[in-house]
């Protein structure tokens, strides 16, 4: 099937339309539904998306095939409580003073802190300027080490 033929057709169509594509557009889409040749024309280069799209939401509305089970899905990476009681320590150490005293130790936020109260303040983000860049960095080293992990 070439597209000699589908570029004939959309010639006729926008003859047909008077140089209208919307018009044109209405015109091919109601041939191709009569000429099985024109509609195969129009969706071979579309066929892999069209497949693709269509098993994808029969998936998506809970479809499945007796014997075959949904893939599972990935396991995303867990921080451990110590690695994260490390950032959040770390991080009240960047704020210049110690967090412990503003509610934000790593065991009030981690909810193993006897002492804290049942909701965590946080501190005017203007009192303790916090260092991002080397927040950024230890939260990614977390996250890096946790991802080699079995």
């Amino acid at each position: 099937m070439s597209d000699s033929y589908l570029d004939g057709k959309v010639r006729e169509a926008l003859l047909a339309a008077k140089g209208s594509v919307a018009l044109a557009q209405n015109t091919l889409m109601a041939w191709a539904a009569k000429d099985e040749r024109l509609l195969r024309t129009m969706v071979q280069p579309f066929i892999k998306a069209i497949s693709g799209d269509a098993i994808a939401r029969a998936l998506k509305r809970g479809v499945t095939v007796p014997g075959l089970g949904r893939p599972a899905p990935k396991p995303r990476p867990t921080v451990s409580q110590e690695d994260l009681r490390r950032v959040l320590d770390q991080m009240g150490e960047m704020g210049g003073g110690d967090a412990s005293t503003e509610g934000l130790s790593a065991a009030s936020i981690l909810g193993s802190d006897p002492k804290a109260s049942g909701s965590t303040q946080r501190p005017d983000a203007l009192a303790k300027p916090v260092d991002q860049a080397n927040t950024i960095r230890t939260l990614a080293a977390v996250y890096a080490k946790n991802r080699k992990r079995p």
